[in-house]
C-alpha cells in the first residue's frame, strides 16, 4: 500500500511531456481525498507527516511575501517546516540567506508565519536542490 502512495505521489511529481508536474502540496490534496478509499488512511497521515506538504528541496512564497526553499520537515506540523529564506518580500535576492523556523513564532507576541503557496523555481532561475547541501 506503501508502494502504491509513493507510486502516485511520483507520477504526479514528474514532468512529463504531455504534462506538467503538479505542485506536491497538490498532490497531498488528492492523496488525502482518496485515503480510506483507494489507500489506507493511517498510510496516507504518516506519508504526509514524514514527507510534509512541502518536501525538502520545495521553493515556496511565505505568508510574509519572502521566498524561501524548504530544509526541512517537521513531523509534528508539516505544514510549517523549516525554511532558508533567499528572497526578501520586495523580490531582491538576500546576499546572506537566513534559516527561519516556520513551527517558533519570529519575536514574542508574533503570529506563526506560513507557506502561502509552492513556487516554480524556473521563474527564479535558480536550483533549490543546491541549498540543502
Amino acid at each position: 500500500m506503501l508502494c502504491g502512495i509513493s507510486d502516485v505521489y511520483d507520477a504526479m511529481r514528474s514532468q512529463r511531456h504531455y504534462q506538467k508536474a503538479f505542485p506536491s502540496d497538490r498532490i497531498i490534496a488528492v492523496l488525502q481525498r482518496n485515503d480510506g478509499t483507494q489507500f489506507d488512511q493511517h498510510l496516507v497521515r504518516r506519508f504526509v507527516q514524514l514527507l510534509g506538504i512541502h518536501p525538502a528541496g520545495n521553493l515556496v512564497r511565505l505568508s510574509t511575501g519572502e521566498v524561501a526553499v524548504v530544509m526541512h520537515v517537521h513531523a509534528p506540523d508539516p505544514y510549517r517546516p523549516r525554511v532558508k529564506v533567499l528572497f526578501e518580500r520586495a523580490g531582491a535576492r538576500l546576499d546572506l540567506p537566513y534559516e527561519r523556523n516556520l513551527w517558533e513564532p519570529p519575536h514574542e507576541g508574533a503570529e506563526l508565519d506560513s507557506i502561502a503557496a509552492p513556487i516554480d523555481p524556473a521563474d527564479y532561475a535558480i536550483d533549490p536542490l543546491s541549498y540543502l547541501a
